[in-house]
């Protein structure tokens, strides 16, 4: 039986919440778009657009992230979300939603994601001991995956019962729950955050204040490249998620809604069965992680990511789409556990919140590219044949990684 200390349980739960919020939130979104500009290509650069943050933010939030209590960064980035959400309901009631309000309210989302999850990452150290990190990091991420399950699903009986718009104050009251439970939270305080935060607030004006964050950033910036093999693990995730994304984020509503003629609720299907198969291999990690290597596991789960794409080639229901889907998304948590769990143990507690921030660039800037990529590719080639193409390379991505011994044996 799963059992896990209350301050981790408490995080899971508030993951859970946080994660079922974006979840509804993205069915809504990608649909929308599709139905307000009738373009893919528009689509795939609106869903560009909200991938920015990351890139635009993600380093220097890893700095404050490192300066501040991370239980608060938490607390602030859900009622960020619950606030956007806010205004989101309003325009659908006006009648004045239009696809670059949708855009704008999606890049905010994104900003406040940007803090959330490598605060989140960076929080585990301080509440579980180093030998219970893989343990503690599947314990948390399956929580994230129940959430991709229930968010469609749910966001799928909205639809049906109500409206698309409905799905936004549901949200609303998910960001809302999970800040109640992130409240309840204790957590040990942190002398060397209080402190920096001090001095930071201490400067003499805002020009002051942002060249002593960049002056942090690039110094930090700096000792994760001197730590092995960090740098090669953050090459292989950007290539990773050049080739996966893009086709994951939009080609999947795209093979939905064209090559296999579905609905809003059928996409909503499709997402969840992400979720089903990300919570076997969550939960396959728990029971069997600690017989390999981090480092084995991760370049596994890489290489499982791209090959298990091949099949979509020749899906043509929904009957083939869901096993094959299920398939791929159990070698998901291969790849994001042990690669959380390699950070947290590689990385000093002061630089942890700019690596997991690096990371979240990485992954989410990666993946602002590869979707506008995979706009532009579907309109000329039919999605089963690009995930066909991603798999294939990405496939190679994983297998290029086991030439790192040093990976290999972390």
């Amino acid at each position: 039986m799963l059992s896990a200390p209350a301050p981790v349980s408490l995080l899971a739960l508030a993951q859970f919440l946080s994660q079922f919020g974006d979840s509804v939130f993205q069915i809504a979104f990608l649909w929308l778009l599709l139905d307000l500009t009738g373009s893919k290509s528009v689509t795939g650069l609106a869903a560009t657009v909200s991938y920015l943050p990351p890139l635009l933010f993600g380093l220097v939030a890893g700095v404050l992230v490192d300066r501040w209590d991370r239980r608060r960064v938490l607390i602030g980035a859900d009622l960020a979300r619950a606030t956007l959400l806010g205004l989101l309901a309003l325009l659908w009631g006006l009648r004045i939603l239009t696809a670059p309000w949708l855009t704008a309210v999606a890049f905010g989302m994104a900003t406040a994601a940007v803090l959330f999850n490598p605060s989140r990452d960076s929080l585990l150290p301080e509440i579980v001991s180093a030998g219970a990190l893989t343990r503690a990091n599947a314990w948390v991420q399956s929580s994230q995956q129940f959430a991709f399950l229930l968010g469609p699903l749910t966001a799928s009986v909205i639809i049906d019962r109500a409206t698309i718009g409905a799905t936004f104050p549901a949200g609303i009251a998910l960001f809302l729950g999970s800040m109640g439970l992130l409240f309840a939270m204790r957590v040990p305080p942190r002398v060397d955050a209080a402190r920096a935060s001090a001095e930071l607030v201490g400067s003499r004006n805002l020009t002051g204040a942002f060249r002593q964050v960049f002056r942090e950033l690039l110094a930090g910036l700096r000792e994760l490249g001197r730590i092995p093999p960090l740098p090669f693990l953050y090459a292989l995730t950007a290539l990773d998620n050049l080739f996966i994304m893009g086709v994951s984020v939009l080609g999947l509503v795209v093979l939905v809604r064209e090559t296999l003629g579905g609905t809003a609720a059928d996409y909503a299907l499709a997402e969840a069965t992400y979720g089903v198969g990300m919570v076997a291999g969550s939960l396959a990690v728990v029971r069997w992680g600690n017989r390999w290597s981090s480092g084995a596991l991760l370049l596994i789960g890489i290489t499982l990511d791209g090959l298990t794409y091949l099949p979509l080639l020749a899906c043509r229901s929904m009957a083939t789409l869901v096993p094959a889907l299920l398939v791929h998304s159990f070698a998901i948590p291969l790849i994001t556990v042990p690669r959380a769990t390699i950070l947290q143990r590689l990385v000093p507690p002061r630089l942890v919140g700019r690596a997991f921030a690096l990371l979240n660039v990485v992954v989410l800037g990666v993946t602002a590219l590869s979707c506008g990529l995979a706009g532009m590719a579907l309109e000329r080639v039919s999605a089963p044949v690009l995930f066909a193409l991603a798999g294939a390379l990405g496939g190679a991505t994983g297998l290029v990684g086991f030439l790192s011994l040093r990976l290999r044996s972390l």
